[in-house]
């Protein structure tokens, strides 16, 4: 099915036009925040604040989001929270309206928004799983994480010119409209109804989706390499990127192009992951993350501008494939009642790590050298992707849902 018949099935083109639309929002988002906050208070700082505000209840509230998740029916856990997002990102948008908006109302909504979120993310992972046959989903994540990648290039644009054009307000309440728009596709959703197992204790049930991602060994290896992905490669490329641009080229301008042609890469490997179909995904998948580390080295050598802007394409096409490959297999191959809280692991993973190396990278390349991290976080990135590509469990696991098998015990003779 292509890319085209399969946006004509009803389920499936209602949860990308509810996703594409919350996306493009929350791409609006950020920008008008920082501005406003800015504005208002005038001190880095209170901005810091407002943004970890958001951040630590969404870690959080992953793994009790996951566990709700595989409890409730997930698309109206999914309408619930796009309900409270209207709701908190439509009140800082009259906030900002306000002649001296309050530093503690701001990070109260925030927060608030944050843990609605916490409780969307693995829902979401759910909801396709239900929504899409086994053959289609490789191309339904493809088409969900193209749209993710053109929102992230045409938000921000988009919230330049709102803000230039009608202000701060405006263009986050443009966001709290876009959680009612996808609410409202989100509802007219049809999956067939799920049996939900006898509940045992919200936190029993947590532990059992961690027992399911230790015994799947190919679950938590993934998400390890994700979580070094998170300290080492983002961390190094978000901070230092910045500052080398400075330093050896002609400052933003330099990194704006940078990060456009990153999505311009992300956007091509969407078009590939929407015509290939590797037979052993999570390899497959290992070896296209290998991508992201050229863009650490040439930033590491000042490598003359051309070759740094190829690399940054091949970044972006390393960075947008994995995701793809990896969501098919965990919804091929994790049990319907257990998918929302493994995704809930899997996006803590992905995100937990993250502000912690954003902390640490500035002040160790402050004693080591820019370049050295670079190098080190490129070294790290590509041996955990080679070390976990080595184990069986990610190997031999193939594509539609056909788990890989442990090595038996070797045979004993009784004697």
């Amino acid at each position: 099915m292509s890319a085209a018949t399969l946006l004509r099935e009803p389920q499936f083109r209602r949860i990308f036009l509810a996703q594409s639309i919350s996306t493009l929002g929350d791409n609006v988002a950020p920008i008008a925040i920082a501005f406003a906050v800015l504005a208002t208070t005038h001190s880095a700082t209170a901005l810091g604040l407002v943004l970890a505000a958001r951040t630590v209840p969404l870690v959080v509230f992953l793994l009790l989001g996951g566990a709700w998740a595989d409890r409730l029916p997930r698309k109206s856990l999914m309408v619930a929270s796009d309900l409270v997002r209207l709701g908190t990102q439509g009140a800082f948008a009259v906030l900002l309206f306000l002649p001296a908006p309050a530093l503690w109302a701001m990070i109260v909504l925030q927060a608030a928004n944050g843990a609605a979120t916490a409780f969307f993310r693995p829902a979401s992972s759910g909801l396709v799983q239900e929504a899409v046959p086994v053959a289609e989903r490789q191309s339904a994540n493809g088409l969900l994480s193209a749209t993710n990648n053109i929102s992230s290039i045409a938000g921000p644009l988009i919230a330049a010119v709102l803000i230039a054009l009608v202000g701060n307000g405006w263009a986050v309440g443009i966001d709290a409209a876009s959680f009612a728009l996808s609410a409202l596709f989100l509802s007219r959703v049809i999956v067939p109804p799920r049996v939900i197992k006898e509940r045992v204790g919200i936190f029993r049930e947590i532990a059992e989706g961690f027992r399911t991602i230790v015994e799947s060994r190919w679950l938590g290896l993934e998400i390890l390499s994700f979580s070094v992905f998170q300290l080492f490669v983002l961390a190094s490329y978000g901070v230092l990127g910045p500052t080398i641009s400075l330093d050896h080229y002609d400052g933003a301008t330099t990194w704006a192009l940078v990060t456009a042609t990153v999505g311009v890469g992300s956007i091509i490997g969407d078009v590939v992951s929407l015509r290939i179909r590797p037979k052993r995904p999570l390899v497959v998948s290992n070896l296209v993350a290998l991508c992201c580390v050229p863009l650490l080295v040439a930033l590491g050598l000042a490598a003359p501008l051309p070759a740094l802007i190829g690399c940054a394409a091949v970044f972006g096409f390393g960075f947008s494939i994995p995701n793809t490959l990896w969501f098919t297999a965990m919804q091929d191959n994790v049990p319907e009642h257990l998918i929302a809280r493994v995704s809930a692991f899997d996006w803590m993973g992905s995100t937990a790590l993250r502000p912690i190396g954003l902390a640490i990278v500035a002040p160790i390349a402050a004693v080591v050298g820019p370049a050295v991290v670079l190098f080190v976080a490129a070294g790290v990135a590509a041996a955990t992707v080679i070390g976990i590509n080595a184990h069986p469990s990610v190997r031999n696991l193939r594509a539609g849902g056909s788990l890989p098998q442990e090595p038996a015990d070797p045979p004993t003779l009784d004697l």
